[in-house]
């Protein structure tokens, strides 16, 4: 349970980036940045198909059944996925920028956060199950996990006065190959910004407490670039 799934993921090199930077497509620029300052980089960028339905589904699952134990429509009309990587590195964000549909925002910031906020649960139930039942892993798991933090932890907040929530495994190998789940809000734009950040067998990390300053990092960072003025860097 708790060894991280593998991966196929692309390996990029400080040459291949800077062979050519991908551009965000118009109407996104100002939501989607080329580049932080501690040295992450956009690799990819790819929107949305254009007669893809104007919306998504959201799964809420139980520990008990495999099968969803409800659905949620949640609206996109304009949409982009943008890949995020260290020079040398795997991916490292897995980045969904998506812009409600009309009238549509707040309730799909109520979804989307729900949904987090009940994942993150579901994960916390499974983990604590599991080392109840396996005192040798809850050993293993103590050492390994972020000193003070929860196995699992959802986190609601603000950053420059921008909402997000977050769900994180506080601990390297927990379980999935997302380590921490993202959403910004950007009413302003009627964006949801959700990304996914990646486990890498070559990443710029090597523990937990690491992981947790990029994850940091890349949340200001994110927040940052959409709060720079028009025509700002």
């Amino acid at each position: 349970m708790f060894k991280t799934i593998a991966c196929t993921l692309i390996l990029f090199s400080s040459a291949a980036l800077a062979a050519g930077q991908p551009a965000p497509p118009a109407g996104f620029a100002r939501l989607v940045p080329t580049a932080l300052p501690n040295g992450l980089q956009l690799v990819e960028v790819r929107k949305r198909c254009e007669d893809c339905t104007p919306w998504r589904l959201v799964d809420f699952r139980s520990n008990a059944s495999p099968a969803p134990i409800r659905q949620e429509r949640v609206s996109v009309h304009e949409g982009v996925t943008a890949m995020y990587a260290f020079p040398g590195t795997q991916y490292f964000a897995n980045t969904k920028v998506e812009q409600s549909i009309l009238g549509r925002y707040d309730q799909d910031k109520a979804i989307v956060t729900e949904a987090l906020a009940h994942e993150c649960a579901r994960m916390s139930e499974r983990v604590t199950e599991y080392v109840a039942q396996h005192p040798e892993v809850r050993e293993k798991l103590d050492r390994a996990a972020a000193t003070g933090k929860a196995y699992v932890e959802f986190e609601q907040g603000k950053y420059r006065g921008v909402e997000y929530a977050s769900c994180t495994q506080n601990a390297l190998g927990l379980m999935g190959a997302t380590i921490s789940q993202l959403q910004v809000y950007v009413p302003a734009s009627d964006v949801i910004v959700t990304a996914y950040l990646l486990a890498q067998k070559q990443a710029k990390f090597r523990t937990i407490e690491e992981f947790l300053q990029l994850r940091r990092a890349f949340l200001e960072g994110y927040i940052d670039f959409i709060l720079l003025p028009a025509g700002g860097g």
